[in-house]
């Protein structure tokens, strides 16, 4: 996979992200609740609400490690097949952490954040080489 196509599923995958966190407080809190900028503190959220709000705010923060390093692949155009498939990994590890974590199995997340953040790492060893 090209490191802008991982960059790209990367930044749909945050998107959609976004969106489930959207929708499914919508759907609880009721559709004033995005609007009100009189939210209530003590509002309560459910557990399946507070993964996936955790979820998504994981995936912001892996964005900070995980979106330069795959620009930096891109821009010196790196040529290396195991690299493109840990770019490819990366985006995987990162929805496989998605699904775990909204299921609420404990440590399962674990998988695809070792999967995702391996591959990160990996690419930065290709980069340096």
């Amino acid at each position: 996979m090209a490191y802008t196509t991982a960059l790209y599923l990367f930044a749909l995958l945050t998107l959609l992200m976004l969106n489930v966190e959207i929708m499914f407080t919508y759907a609880t809190q009721g559709f004033g609740f995005g609007f009100s900028s009189n939210r209530n503190p003590a509002a309560e959220f459910s557990p399946l609400a507070v993964r996936i709000k955790r979820a998504y705010q994981n995936q912001i923060e892996s964005a900070a490690y995980g979106v330069p390093v795959l620009a930096a692949a891109a821009l010196t155009d790196l040529q290396s097949p195991s690299a493109e498939t840990a770019a490819m990994l990366f985006v995987l590890g990162r929805a496989l952490f998605t699904v775990l974590y909204y299921t609420g199995i404990p440590m399962a997340r674990l998988i695809g954040f070792g999967m995702g953040a391996l591959s990160i790492f990996y690419i930065i060893y290709a980069l340096a080489m």
